[in-house]
């Protein structure tokens, strides 16, 4: 018996509560009809244990009164076949008042509400005893089963974020106003390679990398409302590895506006910061490879006429030897520079070396 919103009741006329006695004195049902309907009830009428069990399934009362002392099945073993028949399953919610005489043994009682009784009302009873029990009975349960389809509601709503956060491929943190870590979801675990019960509780500096940005520095930009989103910061890992973190971050405060906390969200950029870095590189050896075109177009110009007059001239035997080696000597140097335009129009990989005052220089012929 699932219980509905109240405010779904709104503007509806409800049907009147059904009430099923099970009892084998008939006198016992023609009291409960008068007062009953009298009260505004619907009165359901068994005379014994099989012919009540058979009512409860055929018209799903909202109570049932039973005797305890009935011939064939007393109350008891008729509660107890409600209780353990998987028949009934659907409709046992519905709570049950057991009348018994007034010398009932208080160990039967509480046996009977420890399966799951209700109420006892005890023989002899007035009538307005047996309708402020009844009132009372309905009422209970109304607020029993409103209880439990909030709590279940609550626990629906609480898997449901849970499992939502846990799905979330992101890292979530929740950092108190003392800097601790109090909730982790586990995203990027396999990066942090922390398990979820090494890092709650953990000093929130113990992964942050200072040298980025500080905390307090965040706490600040949050406080002064400035941006504190996809900060780039270093989380350190387990291992002690610094890993690249965008990071993103909001204030908690409570229901007084009183602030309680950060929610940080942060995505591991590794892999955006190589495919950067390679871009950077790309970009880097296109402008090499257009600074080569542009080397070899300028400088093979001069250097093409230079080579060929220099070989004429040594083609020539009125020089003496000391000008022949001169003439050899700006030949070679021709034909180096020639060689260091050819390996800078080939290199795939740059490889760059310090030059003065650590200055970077592109090491030609160490490139590929």
């Amino acid at each position: 018996m699932k219980p509905i919103p109240d405010q779904l009741f709104e503007g509806i006329i409800m049907p009147k509560p059904k009430i099923l006695l099970i009892d084998d004195d008939q006198n016992i049902h023609l009291i409960f009809k008068v007062i009953l309907e009298k009260a505004g009830y619907e009165f359901i009428s068994a005379h014994d244990g099989l012919e009540g069990l058979r009512k409860i399934l055929e018209t799903r009362p909202d109570l049932v009164i039973l005797d305890y002392m009935m011939p064939q099945m007393d109350g008891e073993e008729i509660f107890n076949e409600f209780l353990t028949n998987p028949r009934y399953r659907d409709c046992q919610d519905i709570p049950f008042i057991i009348l018994t005489a007034r010398q009932e043994k208080i160990a039967r009682k509480q046996r009977l509400f420890e399966k799951g009784l209700t109420a006892y009302l005890t023989k002899p009873f007035g009538h307005r005893e047996l309708l402020n029990i009844i009132d009372n009975v309905l009422a209970s349960h109304a607020i029993h089963l409103k209880n439990r389809y909030l709590n279940n509601a609550i626990r629906e709503a609480k898997n449901f974020l849970e499992n939502l956060i846990e799905s979330i491929p992101e890292a979530i943190f929740i950092i108190n106003c003392e800097g601790q870590i109090t909730f982790y979801n586990g995203g990027h675990q396999e990066v942090l390679q922390y398990d979820l019960e090494e890092i709650i509780h953990k000093p929130v500096t113990e992964i942050f990398d200072s040298t980025t940005i500080t905390l307090e520095a965040i706490l600040q930009n949050i406080q002064q409302g400035r941006n504190t989103k996809n900060l780039e910061v270093n989380l350190i890992s387990k291992t002690g590895k610094k890993v690249p973190f965008a990071i993103s971050l909001s204030e908690m405060k409570n229901e007084d506006d009183q602030f309680i906390g950060i929610v940080l969200i942060g995505r591991d950029i590794s892999e955006l910061k190589r495919l950067q870095q390679e871009l950077v590189e790309k970009e880097k050896l296109a402008m090499l490879s257009e600074t080569a075109i542009a080397i070899n177009h300028e400088i093979n110009n001069p250097l093409a006429p230079i080579l060929g007059n220099v070989q004429l001239i040594l083609k020539e035997n009125k020089f003496d030897e000391k000008t022949r080696d001169r003439l050899h000597t700006i030949q070679r140097n021709a034909q180096r520079i020639y060689q260091i335009i050819q390996k800078l129009q080939a290199i795939k990989k740059p490889v760059t070396t310090k030059y003065v005052d650590n200055t970077k220089m592109l090491d030609i012929f160490e490139s590929k």
